[in-house]
């Protein structure tokens, strides 16, 4: 009987215990998934890859701005040679009178030249990026060459005041700091090349730019692969230093091209988009082989074709996560 008594005891005490443990612990929230998930891609990084392709499209209509600007400082003067010919002759009523047309040919001849394809490297690039500018009057040539470089140290600026809004979120996502000192060092140095009015350093700095701005994406939701735009940045890179017959680079350019490609083919392919992964491999070959003649121009039209199946890649793919 007295065991009997210590059984019951004990399991009243175990009772009272377990109950006042229970009491004592407040019911835990479950975690929500939104708190782990990572936030969306920041708005402001796609602004500032447009800044920066804006940029590498203006500095690369300075070659033909210009000698259009010297050209018509130059037709200028020869019309005002011909006229003050013309005022020294003989009876200037009559030739008030009878001022002779200028036939259309003769006029065509007085213009500036058209725009020629050697004249600009990423023209044909940044258009199958749809980089075009929205305002028509931006491709017609200005009175002075400043003007231009106001416009892209303009944008230069903006893209500082981005950046500025750009960075914490970068911090607070953790993101390397190493990635984030290059990336201003960066912008440093292209506001350099922007002041000093150096229109190939202008471009290859802002294209340089662009190629943090995948390793940024990784911390956050985005829709599309960051190699995508890696494969952007590769591409242009290509053509940037073809011109300055550094072919060299341009294959190691075109390799890493080639390797993560593949990574997006199997993507493509997963959602049934093989015909996008099948151009894109069969235009990464031509533009190898106009890398092995060292043909600019051949270079310049096939990486073109390039650009042109990476934003399909991208459309694609951005269709498949929608």
């Amino acid at each position: 009987m007295k065991i009997l008594k210590k059984h019951i005891l004990l399991l009243m005490t175990l009772f009272i215990i377990f109950s006042s443990a229970s009491c004592s612990k407040k019911p835990q929230k479950p975690s929500s998934k939104s708190e782990n998930e990572p936030k969306p891609l920041p708005k402001v990084v796609e602004e500032i890859e447009k800044d920066a392709l804006k940029i590498m499209n203006t500095a690369d209509m300075v070659p033909y701005f210009q000698r259009v600007i010297v050209e018509q400082k130059n037709i200028k003067e020869k019309e005002k040679m011909e006229k003050m010919q013309m005022a020294q002759k003989n009876n200037q009523d009559q030739k008030k009178q009878e001022e002779p047309s200028k036939d259309p040919q003769q006029q065509e001849q007085e213009k500036p030249k058209p725009k020629a394809i050697e004249e600009s490297v990423l023209a044909e690039l940044l258009k199958k990026e749809k980089v075009t500018s929205e305002d028509n009057q931006a491709e017609k040539p200005p009175k002075d060459i400043a003007e231009t470089w106001k416009k892209i140290n303009e944008t230069i600026v903006g893209m500082h005041n981005k950046w500025n809004v750009l960075e914490p979120q970068l911090t607070t996502a953790s993101v390397s700091p190493d990635i984030i000192t290059e990336f201003e060092d960066t912008l440093d140095t292209l506001t350099k090349y922007g002041i000093e009015q150096n229109y190939f350093g202008t471009m290859t700095t802002a294209n340089e730019l662009t190629s943090y701005l995948p390793k940024f994406m990784p911390y956050f939701k985005k829709e599309v692969p960051p190699t995508v735009y890696t494969l952007k940045y590769l591409t242009r890179n290509i053509v940037l230093q073809a011109a300055m017959e550094n072919y060299s680079i341009c294959q190691e350019n075109l390799n890493q091209i080639k390797e993560q490609g593949q990574t997006l083919k199997s993507d493509l392919i997963e959602k049934k988009a093989k015909a996008t992964a099948d151009k894109f491999d069969a235009s990464v070959i031509n533009l190898e082989k106009s890398i092995a003649k060292k043909d600019m121009n051949l270079i310049r039209i096939n990486a073109s074709i390039v650009m042109k199946n990476i934003m399909l890649m991208m459309d694609d793919l951005a269709k498949s996560t929608s």
